[in-house]
């Protein structure tokens, strides 16, 4: 028996709820619902067009942009709402991701040699088999965050409790871990 949710789309199952109830009222609120929430966890379309143009977008709200294999080298991220975003396959070197939030992104087989996480918000963030080569994550907020399969030779990893997160198979080559960090042994 397949689940609902293989057999129908979001849209369909509400209109169609809402058809066997005979009830021309609910089908509008919950199609109202279903444009609302859709609205809701948008990016905003003129920063994702800013970002693809120019590289640059402090402060803007990209979050669940499909942002994957874009080159992004040297661009200024920060402050920027990335959450949810999919920067998979992107090339970032030196890319300034300070103080964004970047909470479920996905950086899978990214290049950010050198990126700079200084401050950035990184829960469960997914960075499996990337190259973060002297990445900078001094103060970055990271919880769950995947680290497994990634080159993270020489980057920085200070103020940050890593408890939660995953290092397995990663190279570590001169990483430094430094003041206090929880979950590393010393």
């Amino acid at each position: 028996m397949q689940s609902a949710s293989s057999c129908f789309s979001r849209e369909e199952f509400c209109l169609g709820f809402a058809q066997t109830k005979g009830d021309n009222k609910m089908k509008k609120i919950l199609l109202s619902i279903l444009i609302i929430s859709n609205l809701l966890l948008a990016y905003n379309m003129s920063d994702l067009k800013k970002v693809k143009d120019d590289g640059d977008c402090p402060k803007c709200d990209l979050s669940y942009a499909d942002l994957s294999g874009l080159e992004l080298s040297m661009s200024d991220l920060s402050d920027a709402n990335l959450s949810h975003a999919n920067l998979n396959n992107i090339v970032a070197h030196k890319t300034d991701f300070s103080s964004a939030d970047l909470s479920y992104a996905t950086f899978v087989k990214s290049n950010i040699k050198g990126a700079i996480f200084i401050k950035a918000i990184l829960k469960n963030t997914n960075f499996y088999d990337s190259r973060a080569w002297k990445a900078n994550f001094t103060d970055a907020k990271i919880d769950r965050c995947d680290f497994n399969e990634s080159a993270l030779g020489s980057a920085i990893f200070k103020n940050n409790d890593l408890r939660n997160s995953t290092f397995h198979g990663a190279i570590l080559y001169k990483t430094v871990f430094k003041d206090s960090i929880k979950g590393v042994l010393k």
